[in-house]
């Protein structure tokens, strides 16, 4: 899809029965798709007051929560596309946010944002639910909800330089401290930009800023596997997804030189019972599949359908893959 005109896409997420696709851009729009068979553009609305820099379905159908893209606004605003109307503000934030999730089974969000601060926020009230101070806040905070709602992980770069700290939280008390804290000592992981869930709640994937991703234990907080771009290749990895049944890491880069976006596909690489504190991070690089300059730009997001085996990805288009099933029968 180029609805956007040669404007770099800036997020996407997909609705959690997997039937649509929902996207922001640079162009201040917010595009629907059908992301069933059909395959289609349903409706582009325009936000030009505030602009659209991050967007994330809610639980009530057709809405969703987004971020203001604007240098002067830095609310969250709950919008619904049936009616194109701003159901709620969120305001909070002294400065832009970078972060935006939604819990999977009630009605919370969270947002993190350059001003140092992580918000809880439950979509049926103005007022904010809670409130975390990051103890690094010259650090870009990364955020994610496990799929349970139970849990959410903060992510930042260590403050001496040395790598990324990931705290996890009981969402429920969240104002009792992180119950977990993981070290991810690599320097590559302090120039992370995404971190991302497995749909089991075993894994986490930190990802970003560098030509590697790591997969980090969440029960054992350690690093299991770290991947790898081709040692010849200049791109760096933008964004990471987990296949819902655990088996393939999905990897956006940017382009080399003047080349497009590409799709790197790994499998994931831990055998039942690898116990990564014994035996060492496993170092992988071998792909399953490598999708070279099929983007238009850097890969701005990749993510995977709940429920099928469709996955999307966004440079200055928006792009649907799915499977070669005859290719995979094959293997």
């Amino acid at each position: 899809f180029s609805d956007s005109e040669g404007h770099n896409v800036t997020s996407i997420d997909i609705s959690p029965d997997g039937s649509q696709v929902v996207s922001s851009s640079e162009d201040e729009a917010l595009r629907l798709y059908d992301s069933t068979d059909s395959a289609t553009i349903i409706k582009t609305l325009y936000a030009k007051k505030y602009g659209v820099s991050l967007v994330r379905f809610t639980h009530a159908p057709g809405t969703v929560v987004c971020a203001s893209r604007n240098q002067w606004d830095n609310c969250l605003r709950y919008w619904s596309l049936h009616d194109n109307r701003y159901l709620r503000y969120f305001k909070g934030h002294r400065a832009e946010v970078v972060g935006l999730s939604v819990s999977p089974k009630d009605d919370y969000l969270l947002s993190a944002s350059c001003d140092g601060t992580c918000r809880l926020w439950d979509v049926r009230s103005d007022a904010c639910s809670g409130f975390l101070r990051l103890p690094n806040k010259d650090s870009r905070p990364l955020i994610a909800f496990d799929d349970t709602g139970i849990v959410f992980a903060v992510a930042t770069a260590n403050h001496t330089g040395n790598g990324a700290v990931i705290k996890l939280f009981a969402a429920a008390d969240h104002d009792r401290g992180p119950f977990q804290t993981i070290k991810v000592p690599d320097e590559k992981a302090s120039l992370a930009t995404s971190i991302k869930f497995s749909s089991n709640g075993k894994y986490l994937l930190l990802s970003g800023g560098s030509n590697a991703c790591f997969l980090i234990d969440s029960f054992d907080s350690c690093v299991v596997c770290e991947y790898r771009l081709p040692a010849n290749s200049s791109s760096i990895i933008t964004d990471v997804t987990l296949s819902p049944d655990c088996k393939y890491v999905i990897a956006g880069s940017s382009g080399s030189n003047e080349a497009g976006g590409s799709i790197y596909i790994f499998a994931l690489g831990v055998a039942d019972g690898y116990d990564a504190n014994t035996e060492g991070t496993r170092i992988i690089s071998e792909t399953v599949a490598v999708h070279e300059n099929t983007h238009a730009g850097p890969v701005h997001g990749v993510i995977c359908s709940p429920v099928t085996l469709m996955v999307a990805s966004a440079c200055r288009n928006l792009n649907f893959w799915i499977p070669d099933l005859d290719r995979l029968s094959s293997r």
